[in-house]
């Protein structure tokens, strides 16, 4: 891992979004607004002013998850030496768009994609074994679902405060099913890079998406508390380790 001074210099060199990612992206965000907000065009009648403001809403979330989750995993990714790209997945998008018409909104889906991530020569000088790492690989696709588990949690403090809100509750759940979603283990979302990469980090993964979306998904102080001790332990030793 490259030290602060080092990663300050990637981060102002390298770290950026293509006009591929942002286009892309930008779809992504229309999409799952308009699915995480299908049930909430009005209770017994069609409004279409009100659906429109709760789509803004979710396509709002949605588009700060994206944008905070695809940030941690480029940030991580520069500070092993590899720059990573977000590749929209079309095919997931138009499956989860027809899996909402058809269940009414019932069973939302976010599986828009996956970052890659590509060797950089100069900025892997040094490291070990030098080369390009599937363990590597693997952590950084695996921070993707941690940073969703860490942006979910953020959104819960936040349903703690303001247990009615709108904006809260739905930025919880949908981080929440991006980071289960994205451990399916397919070619095309990162759970593939995971478990190929590391057993153990997928493992990890898997148990820590369903340990905090249970804690979580109760809306409970205690479960909050939980949570974060937990996450902050789960830092703090992956820091030691590195």
């Amino acid at each position: 891992m490259a030290l602060s001074e080092e990663l300050q210099s990637r981060l102002r060199d390298f770290f950026s979004f293509s006009k591929q990612e942002i286009s892309g992206l930008i779809v992504a965000v229309l999409i799952t607004g308009f699915i995480f907000s299908f049930r909430d065009w009005g209770v017994e009648t069609l409004d279409f002013t009100l659906g429109l403001r709760n789509m803004f809403i979710v396509s709002f979330i949605a588009a700060l998850s994206f944008f905070l989750r695809i940030s941690m995993q480029k940030i991580f990714a520069l500070s092993e030496g590899y720059k990573t790209e977000f590749k929209v997945w079309w095919t997931g998008l138009i499956i989860a768009f027809i899996v909402a018409f058809v269940s009414e909104g019932r069973i939302p889906l976010v599986i828009i994609g996956a970052s890659v991530s590509s060797f950089m020569v100069k900025q892997r000088l040094g490291e070990f074994r030098y080369g390009f790492s599937h363990s590597d690989n693997a952590t950084i696709a695996l921070w993707g679902v941690l940073g969703s588990l860490i942006i979910a949690t953020l959104f819960a403090v936040g349903l703690n405060f303001a247990p009615q809100s709108y904006f809260f509750s739905k930025g919880l759940l949908l981080n929440l099913l991006m980071a289960l979603c994205a451990l399916i283990p397919l070619p095309q979302l990162e759970g593939l890079q995971i478990y190929f990469g590391s057993r153990l980090q997928y493992s990890l993964g898997i148990i820590a998406a369903f340990l905090a979306g249970i804690l979580l998904i109760t809306k409970t102080t205690w479960g909050l508390i939980i949570t974060i001790v937990v996450g902050a332990c789960i830092g703090i030793i992956f820091l030691l380790k590195k």
